[in-house]
């Protein structure tokens, strides 16, 4: 979970989220969440559960479903490699 392809995953995720068409609420709130994950991620605090309910919020913004499962394969490449 704490892998350089995992952090290059969630920028990339990021830059979806600018193209994305939605609300400037959403916008806002799904960049905190990536914010808040993109910290964690740096000060390797990130853990299962909490990052598979984030991945899972992010997934319902129209737009990011690509980006959230290419981050989901980054992770489960880690665990399971």
């Amino acid at each position: 979970m704490h892998s350089p392809r995992t952090r290059m995953e969630l920028v990339r995720c990021r830059q979806a989220l600018a193209q994305a068409e939605v609300s400037e609420e959403l916008r806002q709130l799904a960049d905190e969440l990536l914010d808040r994950l993109m910290g964690m991620h740096d000060a390797r605090r990130l853990n299962g559960p909490v990052f598979l309910l984030a991945l899972d919020s992010l997934d319902l913004v129209p737009g990011l479903q690509a980006s959230v499962a290419a981050v989901r394969a980054a992770v489960h490449r880690e665990v399971g490699g």
